[in-house]
């Protein structure tokens, strides 16, 4: 099979990669494409470990009130303005 992913291409599918949310087909020609191209691979494992470090986070983390005030509001505009 011949990589036909380029590095643009690896980029924007990167998140659904990691996620495991490729057909068969193009997870294999991301794991090629990584295989080959070292700033990609790179890339990669930067983000692939950044998701785990989220995952790790404690759920007990909130949006502080006075943000979460804010946006509330701005929601409650929009949705007056439609």
């Amino acid at each position: 099979m011949a990589d036909s992913i380029d590095c643009r291409e690896a980029h924007a599918r990167l998140q659904d990669y990691l996620k495991r949310e490729l057909t068969n087909e193009l997870e294999a020609e991301m794991r090629a494409h990584l295989d080959r191209c070292r700033p990609c691979f790179t890339q990669a494992r930067f983000e692939a470990n950044f998701m785990l470090m989220l995952e790790r986070l404690p759920r007990r983390c909130g949006c502080p009130e006075g943000l979460r005030a804010r946006i509330v509001s701005i929601l409650r505009l929009e949705m007056e303005r439609d």
